[in-house]
């Protein structure tokens, strides 16, 4: 097989959704900045937030929020390696969900030092489309390997 054939599926399932994803992700943060007020609240709709923080605005040092995200990335990375999930389009667009969540909120948190947050969903805090990117890839990469074991 050829080296390119043997990286057809991950130019076709999973470029195109990582960066169709991304770029949601990016537009709708730049649509809630531009909209949205900051510390409006609501009990559901569009709230606007900035989460100097990690997951749920638990507060870390900024060092160690970076330091956190490259080992979560260099781990992934590494078990899409070993695993080679690359070759399956199933863990492809987990992998594309995953990715566009991660370097979405990344991307903001180098930019402006936090990440926009505008969803919000009564108690819930506040969260935007990375995040829920982030909980799909999961619950897909479960139901993957659930339905793999059977």
């Amino acid at each position: 097989m050829s080296r390119l054939k043997k990286y057809d599926k991950l130019w076709i399932y999973f470029a195109p959704f990582f960066l169709g994803f991304l770029a949601v992700d990016q537009l709708t943060k730049w649509w809630a900045v531009e909209n949205l007020r900051l510390g409006e609240t609501v009990d559901f709709g569009f709230s606007l937030s900035h989460n100097y923080g990690i997951v749920f605005g638990v507060q870390l040092a900024e060092p160690l929020i970076f330091l956190l995200t490259g080992l979560i990335l260099a781990v992934g990375l590494y078990l899409v390696v070993k695993e080679k999930m690359w070759q399956d389009h199933r863990h492809l667009a987990a992998l594309s969900l995953l990715s566009a969540g991660a370097i979405g909120n990344l991307a903001d948190r180098i930019r402006l030092g936090y990440v926009v947050d505008f969803i919000q969903v009564y108690w819930w805090p506040t969260f935007n489309l990375a995040d829920a990117y982030i909980v799909v890839s999961v619950l897909l990469f479960a139901w993957i390997f659930i339905r793999q074991d059977s």
